[in-house]
């Protein structure tokens, strides 16, 4: 019985280990549920209307916004977060478009990208902004006509409280649990959206102890605690529940939830085109066009199997401990076999088992066990617990035999350990152990970005068994997420390094040919050309304007014309010095004849040069002024030496910054590896020394065993001895047979 003790307290601390593990993974769980829940808002632009107007004093929300707005979305959409937030620093710099969803949008993106510290700054900059403006708004209430309380009394409220669901979910994820509890203090009121969520926060920070939840629930008509887990976020919070109370021992309040969660099969809630968009956990199309489960629905489902599964067995443990084992037995016979748990579950099915007696099929289970869990801590016991099983129920010979392959196992595991310990001491980086397969699949990691792909989608992978079986230390796991996300930031530093060099070089041809440009300008007569054509400009419009004031014609006279008109004026003139001479009316009734026709044809052609006169001053004035620009920008460019000269040093800075950064990145690579390394001597030298105690235990019941034996053998022999010897030894054949053939059909039933 005190062995059986044992055993069910090695159970209990596995149990407590799965459950740290659990409670982690949930916080990564409820992590792209936060994240997408602020997101959500911001997005749907109905939803938010009144509080981009009302608190946002200082940009309205205009077209131009929601233009901008729109663009950075575009990016989300098409998978290239840091477009987006590039996109959002512009408006913000630039065109100084800042609002409420803006601010939470980018706080979301920050999330995406991993800068958590920057998305702490900016949601508690935003819940700091919310909480003045909420405060001024009930200020106002007291003169404001109900239709205006109504439209500011919800969107504000709804924008703090998802501010404050972040804020407190960053605050968790980076350690601060002090400062999450008083943040979700904060929450005063609750919409029943975000119900689940809340109470998923308020477990991560208060676990293990009960948290207060002390928010009011608008428009709520059940309390919270006679909700049934209708959705997989209520699963979780059920199951967390019942958590609680087995760890304060309050089995009877732990065993209602349990019994339903078991067999819960929960609805996907309704939801809308911004959730099913964003939401990960929000149920999508079911198949894809090839008639098959999408990868999203195969999850959903894996994750309703996980929690009916885990519900089973804490239930199981429950009754364990209320040593009710029929009902432990009953509730562990139908569990399935390709369950992530099925290996707490066949020790606690195999130890039941063996408490109702069934030693056959306890022994087959405690064997199965080893076999497909050999580097498990409850199949070394399980050794340990069928050899003792076998020496009391059946013969010491038997007993002494297992006794003695477990010793092998713990001697063979303490050698592999070692080894393991001494090859993991010897390598140049910890992640040598990784899987073939993980270098070929990070580079794909985020194909849709063309900026620094900083977001890892791939956990790490080993085909070391040992160091697998340590990776369920979350911490030791989150090292080794955070070397290759660190590796992922170096190769992502490494492009940034090629881009710095060449900018440089660019920055020295342009230079280079900013010099030789100067050289040439120089030999250009800006002056003496601009001169000229300002000439010709003047000139052109004097003709133009005398042709359209006086309405003359002949300024539009080409040579020939010219000519002709010259001609006449000559004899004119002829004509007036003979008028006291002779009589000329004769000829100059001629010369008015030719002067009228060269009027008529010069009157003529007037519009026709008019119009080309002012299209040739319009082409001028063009040259004119690209030549001024010109020489505006040479003398610009040969004034101002150090206009390349600040790109250079922006060059430079950048070049310090990714110095830095490849310096600080190898430190805390240098750092990270040797936490691993420690804690991966602290795993070793906790197996070896659970090792040596199974071993140490092993060999005093072994010694037991011979020591009854020696009293066995020692005691006197009776006349009937020999008879009753060969036939118990018939018996004890025959029900062998029998017992082998119906506890291998019972043990494929529990398979």
């Amino acid at each position: 019985m005190i062995m059986a003790l044992i055993f069910i307290h090695s159970s209990l601390v596995e149990f407590a280990k799965r459950l740290a593990k659990f409670t982690l993974s949930l916080r990564h769980l409820y992590r792209g549920i936060s994240r997408t829940a602020a997101i959500l808002l911001l997005c749907s632009g109905p939803l938010i209307t009144h509080a981009a107007d009302d608190t946002s004093p200082t940009v309205s929300k205009t077209a131009l916004e929601d233009k901008f707005y729109r663009q950075a979305l575009y990016f989300y959409f098409e998978g290239d977060y840091g477009a987006a937030l590039r996109q959002i620093s512009l408006n913000r710099q630039r065109k100084g478009i800042y609002s409420d969803r803006s601010k939470l949008f980018e706080a979301g993106l920050q999330v995406s990208i991993g800068l958590h510290d920057q998305a702490t700054r900016t949601l508690a900059q935003f819940e700091q902004q919310q909480a003045n403006t909420a405060d001024n708004t009930a200020t106002k209430k007291s003169t404001n006509t109900s239709s205006s309380e109504a439209k500011s009394t919800t969107s504000p409220t709804e924008l703090l409280l998802i501010a404050l669901l972040q804020l407190s979910e960053q605050q968790i994820e980076q350690g601060d649990i002090d400062t999450a509890k008083l943040t979700l203090g904060k929450i005063t009121t609750l919409l029943p959206d975000y119900v689940e969520q809340y109470h998923v926060l308020n477990q991560l920070a208060y676990w293990p102890d009960t948290p207060p939840l002390t928010a009011q629930v608008q428009q709520h008509a059940t309390s919270e605690e006679d909700q049934t887990p209708s959705s997989s976020s209520a699963a979780y919070i059920a199951l967390n529940q019942a958590l609680l109370h087995m760890g304060q021992q309050q089995y009877t309040a732990a065993q209602p939830i349990l019994i339903e969660l078991k067999s819960q099969q929960w609805q996907p809630p309704k939801v809308n085109f911004w959730q099913r968009l964003f939401n990960p956990f929000a149920e999508p199309d079911i198949f894809d066009e090839n008639d098959e489960l999408l990868p999203e629905v195969k999850d959903a489902l894996l994750q309703q199997q996980a929690v009916n599964d885990y519900a089973k067995l804490l239930l199981a443990q429950l009754y364990v401990a209320n040593k009710q084992y029929d009902l432990a037995y009953n509730e562990l016979l139908d569990f399935p076999e390709q369950s992530s748990y099925a290996e707490s579950a066949l020790f606690l099915f195999a130890y039941s088992a063996q408490q109702q007696q069934q030693y056959d099929m306890s022994f087959k289970l405690l064997t199965l066990l080893q076999q497909q869990y050999p580097y498990s801590n409850l199949a070394w016991q399980a050794a340990l617990l069928s050899a003792k099983q076998v020496s009391e129920q059946q013969s010491l010979a038997q007993g002494l035999t297992l006794y003695q392959q477990a010793e092998q196992l713990y001697l063979q595991k303490i050698a592999e350990i070692k080894g393991f310990a001494e090859a993991f001491s010897t390598v140049n980086d910890v992640t040598d152990f990784a899987s073939k397969t993980l270098d070929q699949q990070t580079p794909s990691l985020a194909p849709k970005s063309d900026v620094l792909a900083l977001i890892l989608t791939e956990r790490f992978n080993t085909d070391s068994p040992w160091l697998k079986k340590a990776l369920n230390d979350p911490q030791l796991a989150a090292d080794y997420q955070t070397l290759l996300s660190l590796d992922l930031l170096r190769d992502n530093v490494q492009k940034q390094q090629i881009n710095s060099e060449w900018l440089k070089d660019t920055l020295a041809l342009n230079t280079q040919r900013q010099a030789n440009v100067i050289e040439q300008q120089k030999k250009l007569a800006y002056a003496e050309m601009i001169n000229s054509l300002t000439e010709q400009q003047q000139r052109i419009e004097k003709i133009i304007n005398q042709a359209e004031t006086e309405q003359n014609p002949q300024v539009f006279a080409d040579q020939s014309q010219q000519q002709w008109l010259n001609r006449i004026d000559a004899s004119q003139a002829t004509l007036t010095k003979l008028a006291t001479q002779r009589n000329i009316d004769d000829a100059q009734q001629r010369l008015d004849r030719v002067k009228r026709v060269l009027q008529w044809q010069l009157q003529q052609t007037l519009p026709q040069r008019l119009w080309q006169h002012k299209q040739s001053l319009k082409e001028l004035t063009k040259q004119l002024d690209q030549l001024k620009l010109q020489a505006s920008r040479f003398s610009a460019l040969s004034s101002n030496t150090r206009l390349l000269s600040d790109f250079e040093l922006r060059q430079q800075q950048t070049q310090t910054d990714i110095d830095s950064m490849n310096l600080n990145i190898t430190g805390l690579r240098d750092k990270t590896g040797r936490d691993i390394r420690g804690k991966i001597s602290i795993f070793t030298q906790q197996q070896q020394y659970t090792l040596q105690q199974l071993l140490l235990t092993t060999r005093h019941q072994m010694a037991d065993v011979l020591e009854k034996m020696s009293q066995t053998v020692t005691a006197p022999i009776s006349p009937f001895s020999v008879n009753e010897s060969a036939a118990s030894e018939s018996a004890v054949n025959k029900s062998t047979e029998s017992d082998s053939a119906a506890d291998e059909s019972t043990a494929q039933g529990a398979r």
